[in-house]
């Protein structure tokens, strides 16, 4: 094997970077060719990863969070090059629906032991993600924490932002196409999955699955403020299914139009502004993956 680490030093208010130096060793222990690539802002990962797919290397790995993941992702393309995640960052979401160990020394086994498998992955506005992308009050969120950075990972971050954005975020009349279906909705927020959790353990789309070839849609309706706090603590569980304004679906594409200053997050980055459409690639990504 032929490994390239694409690391981000900043990833997890720097925990990436303290992680990273022991998975070194490790590396330096075993028999492997392997090449580190330091990120130096956002998008950098992108540029790297894609550099280290045309150059060779039988697998791409990422090591941080789920924004760098997306990245490496990107940057490699929906191709023949294998993908891996070692997370060391704020947000680990994907591995939670992936299997994948949140142990970095045991995520680095996991990429050693060389197994892929081929999973789906979104497009939204061309841009690939893993997890959940999504437009509304979430990607405010999303927009808040990575605005002012964190200094722990989990879902506390998500959790503060969730009430500073709160009192000031409005609902939004959104125009919502499923599989070529139109719905007229107001809103709080549409998350369109391919993982089930996000915002550090928030388990938005309980049934998602990145092997169905289908999307997992959670529409959260006109739901007051309130309301949204008392919901919070049931999305963990994904108990927020059976409150009456919450609607959930499946789809291959689906496509959003609503104001013009709402933003789009895709596995937490955010990437745009609306309209959005979102597609479906069936089995495209291959990654280093466990064994069950």
């Amino acid at each position: 094997m032929r490994l390239a680490f694409i690391v981000n030093p900043v990833a997890g208010a720097g925990r990436a970077r303290k992680g990273w130096s022991v998975l070194e060793a490790v590396l330096k222990e075993r028999r492997v060719e392997w090449q580190a690539f330091f990120t130096e802002g956002p998008g950098h990962g992108s540029v790297l990863a894609q550099k280290a797919a045309r150059d060779g290397f039988t697998a791409v790995v990422a090591v941080g969070g789920d924004g760098t993941f997306n990245e490496v992702v990107n940057g490699v393309g929906a191709g023949d090059t294998p993908v891996g995640f070692i997370p060391l960052g704020t947000g680990v979401d994907f591995p939670r629906t992936a299997g994948l160990p949140r142990s970095p020394l045991a995520a680095l086994d996991v990429v050693m032991a060389g197994r892929v498998r081929r999973v789906d992955v979104g497009a939204v506005n061309g841009r690939l993600f893993c997890n959940v992308a999504g437009a509304g009050f979430d990607a405010q969120v999303a927009a808040r924490v990575n605005r002012y950075g964190v200094r722990r990972g989990g879902a506390i971050p998500y959790v503060i932002a969730v009430f500073q954005t709160l009192f000031s975020y409005e609902n939004a009349r959104f125009t919502i196409a499923l599989d070529g279906v139109t719905h007229e909705v107001t809103s709080l927020l549409l998350a369109v999955g391919n993982g089930r959790y996000y915002a550090g353990g928030m388990m938005i789309c309980p049934e998602a699955d990145f092997q169905d070839g289908r999307f997992d849609v959670c529409i959260v309706g006109d739901m007051g403020k309130i309301d949204t706090l008392l919901t919070l603590p049931r999305v963990f569980t994904g108990a927020h299914l059976r409150h009456p304004k919450v609607t959930y679906a499946r789809a291959r594409s689906v496509t959003v139009d609503g104001p013009a200053e709402l933003a789009i997050q895709a596995d937490g980055e955010l990437i745009g502004h609306l309209p959005a459409t979102f597609e479906l690639k069936p089995q495209a990504l291959p990654m280093l993956l466990p064994a069950n």
